[in-house]
């Protein structure tokens, strides 16, 4: 390694992660001097975003070279650190994995996750990620990769599973949000603290549905007050965090990531016979007319903030946020303070599957990522984390040998597809959306024509294209199912 770093950043036009980050990279003096290479396949973007990170590296006297290209293997010639943001398809495929399954009442608040939309962005980012691990395994070995794309867990098992020596790591924010909660029921009720940091955490689970285990400040237990104020917070939705506090007062535990994330592990919470009425505060389903209309806004924001006269106006650095560069230089400097890390489950969890990713407390050491071992999940827990963890494998496999017949298994294995009890109706489903994103899904050389889909449960084009049309349930579930979802059943 030379005094100078290397980071790579894949995905850097990102709306939601890029400029965050490049205040981070400005703040960080202590990983000064570094070298950043900007990788994106908007080549006109990445213009504008390479010459805002040079302004802000210029106007506040931070030592950083910025270079940028749509070559990634140029880019990731002796890396050490590579960070990954990316969407395959964008909002057009999340249009599709949010409103197809709803044609056959599934709803999803998210979908980006687990559900079909969860498992087809893996299909589509699979290939992808098969591609950078190849180039990172060839290029900068030793590199260490933070993953920061959805769905987590599956890209950072893919990435493993191809090349197994590297040191990829999923990074998510969801603890931080849920232990501001925390923090903030602490406050109120008397305790003088600044800063969630400052209390002693064991979590674990799998992305997006990780749980508090403990959680103490000064040596004291907070979960006592936890236990004793529950209920108030659950109908009072402090923080819009009622299912969190529901579920703390049913199983004894806190689920940190947001309630929308949680509620699609547990559809019998969510799904086609409650969405409606916004169980929890839930959101009904993810807006992603929204999300699209905030990549264009950020688009124009980044084409402004390129421009010469705005660089008065660039944000200032900033330490807080995300944890990538915090961790990169405690991985320079051999500092092991923790942090929230998604790796290979290697007995940290044992009552969870060996083969899957879990999400634990992590530091470096001689500067490899090590996992701390926190011990078994409580049973019913385990129970509600295990169907998704052993799903991790089967879904990895079938984004990479473009098998069916796999992805079909996956699908019935999740719990928002297995809860309409309608395995048909579920490959009818499938095959759809293998359809309308066959141009995302290079692996999948069988998707059926519109000719034999019109023999099946068939989804229109007319049916998905206006916000109203694409929000009809066109192939509802048995109404038998309702004595199953929440409020029905506790």
């Amino acid at each position: 390694m030379s005094e100078k770093l290397k980071i790579v950043y894949i995905g850097a036009c990102s709306h939601r992660f890029s400029i965050g980050l490049f205040r981070n990279i400005v703040a960080m003096k202590e990983v000064h001097p570094l070298e950043v290479s900007l990788v994106d396949i908007d080549a006109d973007l990445l213009k504008c975003v390479h010459k805002i990170l040079v302004n802000m590296a210029r106007k506040y006297s931070a030592e950083i070279f910025v270079e940028s290209t749509t070559d990634r293997r140029k880019a990731l010639k002796n890396a050490d650190f590579v960070y990954i943001s990316i969407s395959v398809g964008a909002q057009e495929a999340e249009w599709i994995d949010i409103h197809l399954p709803l044609k056959f009442g599934i709803p999803q608040n998210t979908g980006d996750t687990v559900g079909p939309g969860g498992i087809f962005r893996a299909m589509r980012c699979v290939p992808v990620f098969v591609e950078i691990a190849r180039d990172i395994k060839d290029l900068c070995p030793n590199a260490v990769v933070f993953n920061y794309t959805n769905p987590l867990s599956c890209l950072t098992l893919t990435m493993r599973t191809i090349a197994p020596d590297l040191q990829v790591i999923g990074l998510c924010h969801e603890l931080f949000g849920g232990m501001k909660v925390i923090q903030e029921i602490m406050r109120i009720n008397g305790y003088q603290i600044e800063r969630w940091e400052e209390m002693d955490l064991i979590y674990g689970g799998i992305n997006h549905f990780g749980w508090l285990l403990e959680c103490r400040y000064k040596g004291e237990d907070i979960y006592p007050l936890l236990h004793m104020r529950w209920k108030e917070y659950y109908r009072t939705s402090f923080y819009g965090r009622a299912f969190n506090f529901y579920l703390l007062g049913k199983h004894g535990l806190f689920p940190y990531p947001g309630s929308r994330h949680v509620a699609e592990f547990i559809p019998r919470y969510y799904n086609y016979f409650n969405y409606l009425q916004s169980p929890f505060g839930i959101n009904i389903i993810r807006n992603v007319n929204e999300l699209d209309r905030k990549h264009k806004w950020a688009v124009i924001h980044f084409y402004t903030m390129s421009r010469d006269w705005y660089i008065d106006r660039l944000p200032a650095p900033f330490k807080g946020g995300e944890k990538a560069l915090d961790m990169t230089r405690d991985w320079k400097n051999d500092i092991p303070n923790k942090y929230v890390v998604n790796i290979p489950n290697m007995g940290f969890i044992p009552n969870l599957p060996e083969d899957c990713i879990v999400e634990i407390p992590g530091y470096f050491k001689n500067r490899r990522i090590r996992g701390v071992n926190v011990g078994k999940m409580p049973s019913e827990i385990a129970e509600l984390i295990k169907p998704h963890a052993e799903n991790q494998r089967l879904i990895v496999e079938a984004a990479l040998k473009g098998d069916k017949t796999l992805l079909y298994e996956a699908l019935l294995r999740d719990a928002m597809c297995a809860f309409i009890e309608d395995e048909e109706a579920i490959e009818d489903m499938m095959e759809n959306m293998l359809f309308y994103q066959k141009r995302w899904l290079p692996q999948f050389e069988d998707v059926l024509s519109e000719e034999d889909l019109r023999k099946r449960r068939w989804i229109s084009k007319e049916e998905l294209m206006s916000k109203e049309r694409a929000l009809e349930v066109k192939y509802p579930p048995s109404e038998e199912l309702k004595n199953k979802s929440w409020p029905y059943v506790d």
